[in-house]
């Protein structure tokens, strides 16, 4: 990108957290977000630039954020709380409204993670597939309470996410036990679990959740087990972008992630990072607004934040 301002230490730092985002050094549609955002507010408040030169630059970091991972609507909300709010207060305020929006993204956390802890009880057994900040909270929020559970967790291939999931669950006294991410129709069979939690890296007008490779797979294997399927996940990453016709984009990631030397001339190699779990395979989503059905997500994402979160159509 030409930089049309002096190369600031706020705008370098920016610089570095979309190369971690890209390479995954940061991880998780949560702190994808926390990061981004937070790093574009104080761009954002200390560029060099004012009026229509401002909200020019401006939108041309927040498209090239947007991109650097597609499937991330928790960070596109963000930058567009931010822009709202610069838009009607000024650039000076950014970093307060980069701290309120990641501020939002806490309480909504605290509140899935006891309103999700409702739902395991004493003996109960739990799938998850990935890693997830939410799913997580949830465990830990139930291990809290004095609960005792089992959770079975995929390992996550091709980049084992799978793995954080497990040696933070153990680190919290929660017993585990992990399987290949084939293994899950298996596993599901083995344990008949009492629910499946998955996070979510977006949501649809229609409902539909995007994530992690392999959550179709395991929402299949829920319907033929008749295990209740539950996205937690804040209403934060619902993509808006969807309620105007755009399709969510899945995110391919680079084919050394899953076979990094040797790699026999010709092959080709495909490595899809998220899909999508039909709204039919959901029992619920469990979101700060409590469990909801996915159809009903739009109406309550708008009575929440709506006014705070205006997406570019509106401008």
């Amino acid at each position: 990108m030409k930089i049309d301002f002096p190369d600031t230490p706020e705008y370098q730092q920016l610089r570095i957290t979309m190369k971690k985002i890209e390479n995954l050094t940061i991880q998780g549609a949560t702190n994808v977000a926390i990061f981004g955002v937070r790093d574009f507010a104080k761009h954002a408040a200390t560029v060099p630039l004012k009026g229509q030169a401002l909200f020019q630059h401006l939108e041309t970091v927040v498209k090239q954020l947007s991109i650097v991972r597609v499937t991330e609507p928790a960070l596109r909300n963000g930058l567009r709380y931010v822009m709202t709010c610069i838009r009607q207060d000024g650039k000076e305020a950014a970093i307060d409204h980069g701290e309120n929006y990641i501020e939002l993204i806490n309480i909504a956390k605290k509140k899935i993670f006891n309103i999700g802890a409702e739902r395991i009880q004493d003996g109960s057994r739990v799938f998850t597939h990935c890693h997830s900040s939410i799913t997580v909270g949830i465990f830990i929020e139930a291990a809290k309470q004095g609960k005792e559970f089992q959770v079975i967790n995929t390992e996550t291939r091709p980049l084992y996410q799978g793995r954080k999931t497990a040696r933070i669950l153990l680190k919290n006294n929660i017993q585990v036990t992990h399987i290949v991410d084939s293994a899950m129709r298996w596993a599901m069979k083995r344990y008949n679990p009492h629910m499946i939690f998955l996070g979510a890296d977006a949501i649809t007008v229609e409902g539909v959740a995007l994530n992690k490779i392999g959550s179709r797979l395991c929402a299949l294997a829920a319907e033929e087990q008749h295990i209740p399927l539950y996205i937690c996940t804040s209403l934060l990453k619902y993509d808006q972008a969807t309620s105007v016709g755009r399709l969510s984009e899945i995110e391919m990631r680079q084919p050394f992630e899953i076979w990094d030397e040797n790699i026999p001339i010709g092959l080709d190699i495909q490595n899809p990072a998220f899909e999508t779990i039909d709204r039919g395979n959901i029992s619920a989503y469990i979101t700060e607004a409590g469990l909801i059905p996915p159809q009903t997500i739009h109406l309550i994402f708008q009575q929440l934040y709506g006014n705070k979160i205006k997406d570019h159509y509106d401008f």
